[in-house]
């Protein structure tokens, strides 16, 4: 684990959007979203944090699209650590789509849709 997050006390998905959102190092946002997952096994939406806090910092469509990938195919059907995770379904995702595009971000919900209906 890197002394970046808090995996240990419970590194919260607004704790990595937050300093993610504030950090101009890839690596160092990449630490943060490895922190973050490892504390949140539970929860889709650090994947689309992760994916908002690189489009801020001028990601392209398919560094975007990787970060959502993982995400989608991980929770489509959830095994190893996650295994007790319940499944997030195609119409989840595409609820997390309309709540972007109501934030403004464009480029990660039309990455979302497009991985989406590339998956289900």
């Amino acid at each position: 684990m890197s002394n970046l997050g808090y995996p240990q006390t419970g590194f919260s998905t607004n704790q990595f959007y937050s300093k993610a959102f504030a950090e101009p190092d890839p690596n160092k946002r990449r630490r943060l979203f490895a922190d973050a997952r490892q504390s949140n096994l539970c929860s889709y939406q650090v994947y689309v944090l992760a994916a908002e806090a690189e489009e801020h910092w001028g990601a392209d469509v398919i560094r975007l699209k990787a970060i959502l990938h993982k995400g989608v195919i991980v929770f489509k059907n959830p095994a190893g650590q996650g295994a007790h995770c319940p499944k997030v379904s195609k119409g989840t995702w595409m609820k997390e789509v309309a709540g972007l595009r109501q934030r403004r971000h464009t480029l990660v919900a039309t990455a979302l849709e497009q991985v989406v209906n590339e998956s289900f």
